[in-house]
């Protein structure tokens, strides 16, 4: 997980079933939102107004990590197994999750 500028980090972990969703809107007059909805919370991405290459950057990292987590989640589906947790490669001892 990145950190912002001031060391500080958030985290919040959304339970995600088949009640959870995504939605993207794209505006003629403004940024895009990218919204995830699960149980009762609702996360919605927004960008400022004047977007930079660092905004691009963002959006771009974002896609393709969505996609890993896809191709993640559909090969534990298919292979019947329950996730573990832990990281891919990370040892089942001391300090596993």
């Amino acid at each position: 997980m990145a950190r912002g500028t001031g060391g500080r980090t958030s985290a919040l972990s959304l339970p995600i079933d088949a009640t959870a969703s995504t939605e993207f809107r794209a505006f003629r007059a403004r940024t895009p939102l990218f919204t995830v909805s699960a149980g009762r919370v609702l996360v919605t991405l927004t960008l400022p107004e004047r977007l930079h290459a660092g905004d691009v950057e963002f959006a771009r990292s974002l896609a393709e990590q969505a996609a890993a987590y896809a191709v993640e989640v559909e090969r534990l589906y298919r292979s019947g197994r329950r996730p573990t947790g832990r990281p891919i490669g990370r040892p089942a001892g001391r300090g596993a999750a």
